[in-house]
């Protein structure tokens, strides 16, 4: 598929950094809360992958943004409004891979947490 006027997409690194930052504050939290050591393979899926969410739902809103600012005018918007509807689908299918790995990790603590009950854990 050539590659015509559309543009290669750029890291965006300020938004990578936002979502390390919010999967590192999800791990800091828990820790803090008193999470066993136990856990920590499932605390590392659900940092990551909620971080990873969080990210992905920015990069949704561009996306979904990007497709709306379309001149339905132009020539070529047709391929244009295909352009970002595979781009759409292709984060969606990003966040669908992360909120399937997410379940198990989220139950498993979140189950961890309702037992603690007194103890103060969330």
């Amino acid at each position: 598929m050539p590659n015509g006027d559309r543009t290669i997409p750029v890291p965006n690194l300020a938004q990578a950094r936002q979502t390390s930052s919010m999967a590192h504050q999800i791990l800091v939290k828990l820790k803090e809360q008193g999470l066993e050591e136990t856990y920590d393979e499932d605390l590392a899926k659900l940092c990551t992958d909620l971080g990873d969410l969080w990210g992905a739902q920015l990069s949704l809103t561009d996306r979904l943004g990007d497709f709306l600012d379309i001149e339905t005018s132009i020539d070529d918007s047709w391929n244009k409004l295909a352009d970002c509807l595979a781009d759409i689908s292709s984060e969606l299918e990003h966040m669908d891979w992360h909120i399937q790995s997410v379940k198990g990790p989220i139950e498993r603590i979140a189950q961890r947490a309702y037992q603690s009950g007194d103890q103060n854990f969330c």
